[in-house]
């Protein structure tokens, strides 16, 4: 069934938005993009999560779009733009809401899987994952991603990337900076568990308004910076967490941050 094609779960101020077309490699076609994108959206506006996982049944990431669907689709231009903007709306959730977003690669990440890592504000990775722009390979340009991938990798890596579409391992991903850190992969759950947890038991308005402040910096001016700077760390000294941040600094103990 179509809304199994996501799974979410919220714990204990964590959500994990989880594909789960393991059959199809997890690939995104329109069902299973709109279902991303409602759960994003509503994530976003839930309070009571921290923090969000971006992970995959089985034991590929996401193999991108559902070729199969483009090719059976009755009118392919209408279909592409339709599945490729459901996909942008999921980047735009994960981009402007306030609370960290973390991709967990599990195994392979091509065309829309890549650019739903380079999405996420933190990414992991298992040694068995491979990464690949991979739209070259139907004939495409990307559909998503060109946004990130010249600000991660620079523009003649980002064009080699893009035209050749060559396959990249999960070492090549950490020194090109696709990933924050690439362990074993039987240690992939337990390293995913640890950072949650550090995330989940962080200050989380702050960490929204850090998150806000770092993605504005890619198109803001030096000094438009600096404006919003010094206005996200006023919001912040209005809140309970940073109360208790200096609290526990004065004390010298541990601060017990709640998110609010």
């Amino acid at each position: 069934m179509a809304d199994e094609n996501v799974l979410l779960l919220i714990e204990n101020g964590v959500a994990s938005v989880r594909l789960n077309r393991e059959e199809r490699r997890n690939a995104l076609d329109i069902d299973t993009a709109t279902l991303m994108y409602e759960h994003m959206k509503n994530i976003s506006n839930d309070n009571s999560v921290r923090v969000v996982v971006l992970e995959a049944a089985g034991s590929v990431f996401c193999s991108g779009g559902d070729v199969r669907e483009m090719c059976d689709a009755a009118d392919r231009p209408k279909y592409l733009r339709e599945l490729s903007r459901l996909i942008h709306w999921s980047i735009i959730e994960m981009r402007t809401m306030k609370k960290p977003v973390v991709a967990v690669v599990n195994g392979y990440a091509g065309g829309a899987g890549l650019g739903l890592v380079m999405a996420a504000d933190i990414a992991i990775a298992g040694t068995a994952a491979k990464f690949n722009t991979a739209f070259m390979n139907i004939g495409a340009p990307p559909g998503c991603g060109t946004y990130f991938l010249p600000r991660i990798v620079g523009y003649k890596r980002a064009c080699e990337l893009v035209f050749t579409a060559q396959t990249f391992n999960a070492e090549e991903a950490l020194e090109m900076g696709f990933v924050n850190r690439v362990v074993p992969q039987e240690e992939l759950e337990a390293a995913k568990t640890d950072l949650i947890s550090k995330l989940s038991k962080g200050p989380t308005l702050a960490m929204g308004l850090a998150k806000e402040l770092l993605h504005a910096s890619l198109s803001n001016q030096f000094q438009t910076q600096l404006d919003l700077e010094s206005k996200a760390i006023s919001i912040a000294a209005g809140t309970k967490d940073f109360e208790e941040g200096v609290s526990a600094f004065t004390e010298k103990r541990k601060a017990d941050f709640k998110g609010s």
